[in-house]
């Protein structure tokens, strides 16, 4: 049986593991101290540890690929080495894969409509394949101009270059959105390789398409306009039908992007300031037609920002 320490024995006791704890102590604490991954390494300007410093190369396909758009990232640091995030360096072979995908969707939607024989796809096939290779080394060569560039968000001179680099960025979405639009080696193979009768099939099939998106687009939109109009059942039909009447040149084959609820919704009320003015005024009566034009002048006054967003086919050069 074990008997407890009383008087002077206990004290040396206590004092001898306290000198055992504070020998210890310090070379835990050390240990710890190594084993935590810091954000930011020793000896780093205050302007690096408060995040205003940004790695262009990082942020590039965050920016290109994220939803929203136009956010930065930053990246982490260990002992002064970077780690990207897992976004980041994403390899051009998954970039083309992304893109064939959407031209393998885009021939299966013309065989479709005017039933292709092999010889017809396989040359249809080296367009595509051409348009994306292309398109890549766009891509690439804007990536590679800010590999390893850093700005600092407090300088003017940083903030002209985060300009810049999302004028890029914006660009290479434009381009993405565009891949195989009437420019492209895809869309002029088309007209050499499809005959009459197919070429006719598929102006139907992409007039029925942009048809039914319209309709769509119209229907949504007046739901804003009939909450804050209160229209008639008279009046609601007329508006749409004024409405449906200037369907414009939507562009139906853009590569896949994020939803653009309001672009569209701007984009009818743009379409709003073009019907005849005098036939939606009496459509809705005077007072009405006030609150119309509010809507109507929100489209006009966008006109350049929605011309912007890829929501139309562009006008023939």
């Amino acid at each position: 049986m074990t008997r407890a320490l009383v008087g002077p024995a206990a004290a040396l006791a206590r004092i001898a593991v306290a000198a055992a704890i504070a020998l210890v102590a310090p070379t835990a604490a050390s240990r710890a101290e190594d084993d935590v991954v810091r954000d930011e390494a020793p000896g780093q300007p205050a302007d690096e540890q408060d995040g205003n410093r940004l790695d262009l190369g990082i942020n590039f396909e965050h920016n290109l690929f994220g939803q929203s758009g136009g956010f930065a990232i930053r990246a982490r640091r260990v002992a002064g080495r970077e780690v990207e995030p897992g976004m980041a360096g994403t390899a051009d072979a998954q970039l083309t894969a992304r893109m064939r995908a959407v031209g393998e969707a885009r021939l299966a939607r013309v065989d479709r409509a005017c039933t292709l024989d092999a010889g017809q796809r396989r040359k249809l096939e080296l367009a595509i394949e051409s348009d994306v290779k292309r398109c890549v080394r766009e891509i690439d060569d804007s990536r590679q101009a800010y590999a390893g560039m850093e700005v600092n968000l407090r300088d003017r001179e940083g903030q002209v270059q985060w300009n810049r680099f999302q004028q890029d960025v914006q660009r290479c979405r434009r381009r993405l959105a565009t891949l195989f639009d009437e420019t492209s080696l895809f869309a002029e193979a088309l007209t050499t390789v499809l005959d009459e009768r197919q070429l006719s099939a598929l102006a139907s099939e992409v007039a029925a398409r942009r048809s039914f998106r319209w309709r769509a687009l119209v229907a949504r939109a007046m739901v804003r306009l009939d909450e804050a109009l209160a229209l008639s059942q008279e009046q609601y039909a007329e508006v749409e039908r004024l409405l449906l009447g200037k369907e414009p040149p939507l562009r139906i084959n853009g590569t896949t992007r994020p939803r653009a609820d309001q672009a569209e919704q701007l984009l009818v009320f743009m379409v709003l300031a073009e019907v005849d003015q005098q036939a939606l005024k009496a459509a809705v009566g005077d007072e009405r037609w006030k609150k119309v034009v509010v809507f109507a002048n929100q489209g006009r006054q966008m006109r350049s920002w929605i011309q912007g967003q890829d929501l139309l086919e562009s006008p023939p050069q």
